[in-house]
């Protein structure tokens, strides 16, 4: 069988060369989620890469338009195949997942900036010409049982019997597609400004990516090249080549399409998405790889467990194959957000900032797999983009918002009525965290319906800036009767720090209306079990104390570990429900020395409090005693003794020795 490249294209095209790459016994089925996600990255790196351009302005371009003006087609009215396929990058229109074969070919053509096509060698009849429609042959779109008439002058690939590709690898026929069932197939790709040495190395990496991902045992690749000093060519006695073992492909992912998950992922917990739960679950089941992130201000020196409903989203992603980030803000954490205060966040220094999120990380691993080798989380500093801004660049963002838009904030409007300042930078703030999905250049944004403003100004920001949608996951928030979050400026979180005993109790603490929430949001117990758990509370055929204690014993052990949630529970058991308080059952704080000031002892030595701060509200709220005597002090001096001190901190209870 031969290929040739006809007089008329040379004449008019003199530095045209035709790559000719056959692979014989290819598997086109497997794979197409590993291989879309590879033409994807391509896609996303050539949409940051030309978004302010348009299709002439594209690196060699001109070399196109000059060439089809010779072969007197309209540049405008028809692009050659690798500029089409661009085009639609540009304008964010979908490229879609067909097959292997064709994932590769595109994501070559869009790497190289050339076309590339696909054909079935089985279904060619006769040789294979690059020319002027001299034979009148007809073409056979895709979806259509009618031919098409092509003009004598048109330029085609074509056979004996019909055209396979319009105008080169402009249009694929039906005839010869590369379907699912394709074992043999011939891939031109062609250029104007390549050297045989640089054709030679696509054909190396075409090979390479077919022989990673549509390869078997009895596959084999052959390679030629046509051009106006050899215009001919035996595809029958190509050169035979090895694609390189060590070939650097992008890393791919499995997608997986677990029913079970999405419904989990898209419905657990969940207030609202945005623009829609139908777009994210198609999204989900498109196969494409998603990047995904959600951010955590270090304002305090540990996460708490409410941050840990985001994070289960998280691993929902992770176990799905796509690209989870998560976000630590040191640098908008210095300024805070002011989601819900009545007043301005105190500015934190980076130092602070710095010390606050040490063990961020390690916490976040409890849920998260950090070290995952097939899908790891990547940890993210918003700083790296931040603070190198310069005011143009602040300037450049912030003009895509208005002030109206962040006046409709409650807390603003709050203070606005109150006649409460509002300062500058707190405008900015829900700039900076929109900005830094645009630098991560995210698909889907999780994050607690606190954050949802913010949220969304990143979703706007994101069209704006990048022609994307984004996708954003409102989950709901573990709020107290009072209907406050539980969080770290309300004073009433579960500190990922806390102590096993201290984490147990704590949510033991928890109202009746609280079980239920907190088990949807903070476990991973089965949805139909806590189904059940809602309509046995409501016939009061469960004690709402064993589902608590279920509840506390299940959050301790993911983050302290089973026999750290067992002796919890037993403390607590012996401590609150058999009213033992003898110096047998409680742990032991020595202080060593004969006197203490009471804070130091509630921070530093009983590990009660996690600040002096917060030592001091305990004792304002009551929650203190010595002895069973209400200790209502700030600076009291407590005297220990050999004998020991029965000291109670809410919940918990130590005895306090010399």
């Amino acid at each position: 069988m031969q290929f040739k490249i006809e007089k008329e294209v040379t004449t008019s095209l003199p530095d045209i060369k035709i790559g000719v790459l056959v692979a014989r016994n290819i598997d086109n089925i497997k794979n197409a989620d590993q291989t879309y996600q590879i033409l994807f990255d391509q896609i996303e790196k050539t949409a940051q890469q030309y978004k302010n351009l348009n299709t002439q302005e594209l690196p060699g371009a001109n070399l196109w338009i000059t060439a089809f003006t010779k072969l007197g087609f309209k540049f405008s009215e028809t692009l050659p195949s690798h500029l089409a396929l661009i085009k639609r990058i540009i304008n964010r229109e979908e490229i879609s997942n067909i097959s292997p074969l064709v994932n590769l070919l595109n994501t070559t053509s869009i790497k190289y900036k050339i076309p590339v096509g696909g054909h079935d060698l089985d279904k060619t009849e006769g040789d294979i010409f690059v020319g002027p429609n001299s034979k009148k042959l007809n073409f056979y779109p895709i979806g259509s049982a009618k031919t098409e008439n092509v003009p004598p002058e048109e330029i085609i690939y074509g056979d004996a019997k019909s055209v396979h590709t319009r105008r080169w690898v402009w249009r694929e026929g039906r005839k010869v597609m590369a379907t699912d069932e394709i074992k043999n197939v011939f891939i031109p790709f062609d250029t104007l400004d390549k050297t045989d040495t640089e054709l030679h190395d696509i054909a190396l990496e075409i090979a390479g990516l077919l022989q990673k991902f549509c390869a078997n045992s009895k596959t084999e690749f052959f390679f030629g090249i046509v051009s106006k000093t050899a215009p001919e060519i035996d595809l029958d006695k190509l050169t035979s080549i090895k694609p390189d073992p060590k070939i650097q492909v992008i890393a791919t992912y499995p997608i997986r399409k677990d029913p079970e998950i999405i419904k989990a992922l898209t419905g657990r917990a969940v207030e609202k998405v945005y623009p829609s739960k139908e777009t994210l679950v198609n999204w989900l089941n498109s196969g494409r790889r998603l990047k995904v992130y959600q951010g955590f201000d270090p304002t305090a020196d540990t996460l708490h467990i409410g941050h840990t409903a985001g994070m289960r989203k998280l691993r929902y992603f992770q176990q799905l194959g796509h690209e989870v980030n998560f976000l630590i803000g040191d640098f908008t954490g210095r300024i805070g957000d002011p989601t819900d205060k009545s007043s301005t966040r105190k500015k934190l220094t980076k130092e602070e900032v710095t010390a606050n999120l040490k063990v961020y990380k390690e916490q976040a691993s409890k849920i998260l797999d950090l070290s995952s080798k097939e899908n790891p989380v990547i940890v993210h500093f918003n700083s790296e983009w931040l603070e190198d801004m310069t005011f143009s660049d602040i300037l450049e963002v912030s003009s895509e918002f208005t002030v109206q838009q962040m006046l409709k904030r409650d807390m603003f409007q709050k203070r606005l009525k109150e006649d409460r300042p509002i300062h500058l930078h707190e405008f900015l703030y829900p700039v900076m965290v929109a900005y830094d999905s645009v630098s991560m250049n995210i698909d889907v944004e999780v994050g607690g319906n606190d954050q949802t403003f913010n949220m969304l100004c990143g979703r706007d920001l994101t069209i704006k800036m990048l022609n994307k949608e984004k996708c954003v996951l409102s989950n709901k928030l573990l709020v107290d009767p009072s209907g406050n979050k539980m969080g770290k400026t309300e004073g009433n979180m579960v500190m990922l720090s806390d102590t096993p005993e201290d984490m147990y109790g704590k949510i033991m603490a928890f109202t009746d209306g609280m079980i239920v929430p907190a088990f949807e949001l903070l476990t991973d117990v089965p949805l139909k079990e806590i189904e059940q758990m809602t309509t046995d509370m409501d016939l009061q055929a469960v004690n709402p104390m064993d589902l608590k204690k279920r509840l506390a014993y299940t959050i301790t052990a993911e983050h302290k570990g089973k026999e750290s949630a067992q002796k919890a529970q037993q403390y607590f058991e012996s401590l609150f429900q058999n009213k033992e308080t003898s110096s047998e059952t409680l742990p032991k704080v020595s202080t060593g020395t004969s006197s203490i000031h009471i804070v130091e002892l509630l921070v530093s030595k009983a590990h009660m409090a996690e600040s002096n701060s917060k030592a001091k509200r305990l004792i304002e709220q009551g929650a203190v005693t010595l002895d069973g005597t209400l200790c209502t002090d700030k600076s009291a001096m407590i005297h220990t003794s050999s004998k020991g001190l029965l000291l109670r901190a809410g919940r918990q209870a130590v005895i306090v020795t010399e």
